[in-house]
């Protein structure tokens, strides 16, 4: 009797780390430029399970723009939160966009955490960044993109 209810306390309590992972939600990104943590807007995200995937888009409206003070080449420092397994991230030229309306230059930097230093961003020019965070957890992975828009001035 008491190895039948020690396997059954044992299932519910594996039940419940599947749950509690799964429930977990996205981990999230916290980005800083110079040293100011810059807004992000959120733009879209995925969320699957081996079952099934729910793909969310936010409101479509323009990030804020953050200014900073700092020399370049400038570093970008990202920080997510737990579960996150890769950042990969594209840097658009607001005043002067490339021909092809594509990215200047992206990135991707593996883990949850760490610095990127942006050789394309100059001195008084407006950049938009778009950030996807990959996730994984127990038994849910996918993806979180934001998007934020900076602006350097000479100094710092």
């Amino acid at each position: 009797m008491k190895s039948w209810v020690r396997s059954r306390l044992s299932l519910a309590a594996i039940i419940l780390a599947v749950l509690v992972a799964s429930c977990g939600g996205q981990p999230g990104v916290k980005v800083s430029v110079a040293g100011v943590v810059v807004p992000m807007v959120f733009s879209s995200s995925s969320e699957g399970t081996p079952c099934s995937t729910v793909i969310r888009d936010g409101v479509r409206q323009e990030p804020p723009l953050t200014t900073v003070r700092a020399q370049v080449p400038v570093t970008l420092r990202f920080e997510a939160g737990d579960g996150a397994t890769g950042i990969r991230g594209w840097i658009y030229d607001v005043d002067r966009p490339t021909p092809s309306g594509g990215p200047l230059e992206e990135f991707a930097l593996p883990g949850r955490r760490g610095s990127y230093e942006a050789r394309s961003i100059l001195p008084a020019r407006t950049y938009t960044v778009m950030v996807i965070v990959a996730w994984s957890l127990l038994v849910t992975s996918g993806a979180e993109t934001n998007v934020f828009r900076v602006r350097v001035e000479p100094g710092g």
